[in-house]
């Protein structure tokens, strides 16, 4: 029983790791620049990763249910670029259209609906295996990110479409008779973030998920049905791929065909670093929020350092492969006290082991 408590203990510091990061980050860099730990400094980062954090939601939600994504980087960007050309005028880029603002964003999340759906409709229903479903979606997507672009950013979108990524809440005084813009997409990803979590732990839905990443089989013996859920969330990671792209196009305020490129290796890392197991079934969403912020923390820190690019390469693959060695000691764990059960419940007699609670 005391080794039992021990485990117990061990894995709850291990669930809540990210924050001590954050925090030990921030003190390092905050030591290291006196331009590090400032307002304006700390909300530019919370605003740079905004896209960044809706990728990792969606990739979250896939992960959960023991899946991948890897298709929502080319997403983020087939979605920005689809809205643009609608948007812009013709000497901008765009198609010369320039339709409301508000029903460019619902077309740009209705697309990125749709290729979750296809996504999900082909692993679940086809029997694709996810890993090669998306990374194909992620060639074909990006592809036609440049196909259908003009060749060169698409710019000067309404003030309407750019409000969510580059808009401002309000503006505090920061010294020196200068403001302080508080960003919308900051509040936006806070909010998208308390929503996703309580979606994920206090609803019939979400408990379906861990159910369907922890064991696929017993869930579908338990009357869930997994193919109904692996096609709802690839829907969800489609449709925050979209939101992505509206939040870096707004803050950009253009999109290019390089929208999104190279973001999945940092969304997958920071989903991880927060805690979302690959195994699928644990993992919790404020958990990939800590993961968000540390990758923001080290990307700024690090620039602000001056840190060679080189280095700062070298520490994202080294902070992936330290996330990596902790869920793969928590799957271990897991796996260790499952047979620990199992053998506890066979030596006293049980029929069916597997119904041992303790």
């Amino acid at each position: 029983m005391k080794k039992d408590k021990l485990y117990d203990i061990f894995l709850f510091i291990v669930d809540n790791l990210i924050w001590v990061f954050v925090v030990v980050a921030l003190l390092v860099f905050s030591l290291i620049s006196k331009n590090f730990f400032t307002p304006f400094n700390l909300v530019n980062i919370l605003s740079r990763v905004a896209p960044l954090a809706l990728l990792v939601i969606g990739q979250s939600f896939t992960l959960i249910t023991a899946n991948f994504d890897l298709s929502s980087e080319s997403t983020m960007g087939f979605t920005a670029m689809v809205a643009a050309l609608l948007l812009a005028s013709q000497k901008n880029g765009g198609l010369g259209l320039e339709i409301n603002p508000f029903l460019g964003i619902l077309i740009m999340l209705l697309v990125g609906g749709a290729i979750g759906a296809f996504n999900g409709i082909f692993i679940t229903r086809f029997g694709m295996n996810n890993f090669i479903m998306t990374v194909a979606m992620l060639m074909i997507l990006r592809g036609a990110t440049y196909a259908i672009s003009p060749g060169k950013s698409v710019n000067f979108l309404p003030p309407e479409f750019d409000w969510l990524g580059g808009g401002a809440l309000f503006r505090i005084p920061s010294g020196d008779g200068k403001f302080l813009a508080v960003p919308v997409s900051m509040f936006f990803v806070i909010v998208a973030f308390i929503v996703a979590h309580i979606v994920t732990k206090y609803t019939r839905f979400g408990r379906d998920m861990y159910a369907v990443g922890s064991n696929r089989q017993a869930a579908e013996a338990a009357g869930i049905d997994s193919k109904r859920i692996v096609t709802i969330v690839y829907i969800i990671s489609g449709l925050c791929a979209a939101l992505a792209g509206l939040l870096d196009a707004g803050r950009m305020d253009s999109a290019t065909p390089r929208t999104g490129a190279g973001l999945i290796f940092p969304v997958q890392a920071a989903a991880v670093i927060g805690g979302i197991s690959l195994f699928g079934g644990r993992g919790n969403l404020i958990g990939a929020f800590g993961g968000v912020l540390l990758w923001g923390i080290l990307d700024t820190g690090l620039n602000i350092a001056k840190v060679s690019p080189f280095w700062i390469e070298v520490s994202r693959g080294a902070l992936l492969l330290f996330a990596m060695f902790i869920d793969a000691l928590k799957v271990r764990y897991l796996r260790r006290m499952a047979l620990r059960k199992v053998l506890a419940a066979s030596t006293i007699g049980l029929k069916d082991p597997l119904l041992q609670v303790e």
